[in-house]
């Protein structure tokens, strides 16, 4: 399933999904591996949906047009994926509402849930199950947690976080591999930086920060230990990481191979997010200025600025080649050799990496208007420009590409792309959107319904996918 979606939703949230990627997990227990409109009202709601209430499927996609490697999720799917929030129970139906597949995950009060390829992740407070969607099996493991994430960078990686900090479960969709830091990497006073992770297109390879031991950890499903790092994580690909101290309004920006071998150094102003590029590292610094480091001998030149106030963080594309960076006064996208693809004054993109986890747009959202609303616009990462600007009300929802959205309106609901914008009429919320955008699920009478996404339901022939009250997902079996 090839989705722009951000998330994937329960009946009452909506999150980006698109047509297939059902995922089970499968006992992961014992498969260690070697290791995004003009006025938005309630900006809050949004969050809430890109953030909480998503359920993602996705699918990994192998490559893209131009063949390099990609980390998005793919907008094809056969099946939906629905999650009971009470009870915990996992069931797959294809397109025609008929039941394919039935996992009882021993979860209740179900808080977040997530779909990647085959295998999905169920969080309650307590516990958090992997399920194997193709063979219908589940494990459980005992970790207080708020909900599932992503690493910048991929939509193939997801990971339930204890609320302390100290410990985190990443499964890796695609081949069902699981990392437990409790059983790699239990060190005392570790508190992970989960919402500033980074890793690369395949989600392999994670680096998160440690601010409990001031380090940074590698932890990867192709290793079978972790390796540290001093300083704060802040960029990584297939054969190096990149890690910074910043001290005072200066930064000492080291760069390491995977074991932890140091390949070079340099020094710069305090920085605050990086790309890795053809042998170079273009960091950004708290001021804006582009600062070019060379990965071989540690040399730093300053080549441009951005004009976007005070720098506060940065995502990496789901392609590995295009970094979002935040601050003060609005958004910046640039590329790996430093250079600035497009400059959004007073725009930023919703919190949380699923917001910026399109293979192909990003959405941004002016704050400023009242009550936080204000101006969007779905932006390509490729070139920079904006493809379509819509009133939206929360909750919102996205296809795999991020270049089409959907959003409830008065008496029902828009879907809104680079070629159009469709209102449908309809007594039925809105509650999710397929990762192709052709097919959206709308709950009426406590029923969930799957409908044509232009269309909405004709003579009410929507599939009736069953009772209201469970996470939706698509996904690709």
């Amino acid at each position: 399933m090839s989705d722009t979606s951000v998330d994937f939703d329960t009946s009452s949230h909506s999150a980006p999904t698109s047509h297939g990627d059902d995922g089970r997990l499968s006992p992961v227990a014992e498969r260690r591996p070697n290791f995004w409109v003009r006025r938005l009202v309630v900006i809050g709601g949004v969050v809430a949906v890109f953030l909480a209430a998503a359920f993602v499927v996705n699918s990994l996609v192998d490559d893209t047009d131009d063949g390099a490697a990609s980390g998005a999720i793919d907008a094809d799917w056969n099946r939906i994926v629905l999650v009971d929030e009470r009870t915990g129970r996992v069931t797959v139906e294809n397109d025609a509402g008929e039941e394919t597949g039935r996992i009882d995950t021993g979860i209740r009060s179900v808080l977040d849930a997530a779909v990647v390829d085959s295998y999905a992740l169920v969080v309650s407070a307590t516990e958090t199950s992997v399920v194997d969607l193709a063979d219908e099996s589940s494990t459980e493991r005992a970790i207080e947690a708020d909900g599932v994430s992503w690493p910048s960078g991929s939509a193939l990686t997801m990971i339930a976080a204890a609320t302390s900090g100290a410990r985190g479960l990443l499964v890796h969709g695609p081949t069902g591999d699981v990392i437990d830091t409790d059983d790699v990497a239990p060190i005392g006073g570790t508190r992970y930086e989960w919402a500033d992770s980074r890793t690369v297109p395949s989600g392999r390879h994670i680096l998160v920060t440690d601010s409990g031991n001031f380090q940074s950890v590698l932890l990867s499903f192709d290793r079978d230990e972790p390796s540290y790092f001093p300083g704060l994580a802040l960029a990584i690909d297939d054969d190096i990481v990149v890690t910074a101290q910043n001290v005072g309004a200066n930064a000492s920006v080291e760069v390491f191979d995977h074991d932890g071998e140091s390949v070079a150094s340099g020094s710069t102003s305090s920085v605050r997010t990086a790309l890795i590029g053809d042998g170079t590292i273009q960091l950004i610094t708290v001021d804006g200025e582009i600062v070019s480091m060379s990965t071989s001998s540690g040399d730093t030149e300053s080549t441009g600025q951005l004009d976007i106030g005070a720098v506060d963080s940065g995502v990496v594309s789901t392609s590995g080649d295009r970094l979002i960076v935040s601050g003060t006064d609005g958004s910046a996208i640039v590329d790996t050799d430093g250079s600035v693809v497009g400059t959004f004054p007073q725009q930023r993109p919703l919190p949380g990496n699923r917001a910026t986890a399109g293979s192909t747009c990003v959405t941004l959202t002016d704050r400023s208007g009242p009550d936080g609303g204000g101006q969007a616009s779905i932006v390509t990462l490729a070139d920079g420009s904006t493809v379509n600007e819509v009133e939206a009300i929360a909750p919102l929802w996205a296809t795999a590409d991020g270049c089409t959205l959907a959003s409830p309106v008065t008496g029902g609901y828009q879907v809104v792309s680079p070629e159009a914008l469709s209102t449908v009429t309809t007594d039925g919320e809105l509650t999710g959107l397929s990762p192709d955008g052709a097919d959206v699920v709308l709950t009426v009478s406590r029923r969930l319904s799957l409908v044509d996404a232009t269309t909405g339901p004709v003579d009410d022939d929507g599939v009736d996918l069953g009772p209201a009250g469970r996470r939706i997902g698509f996904t690709q079996l």
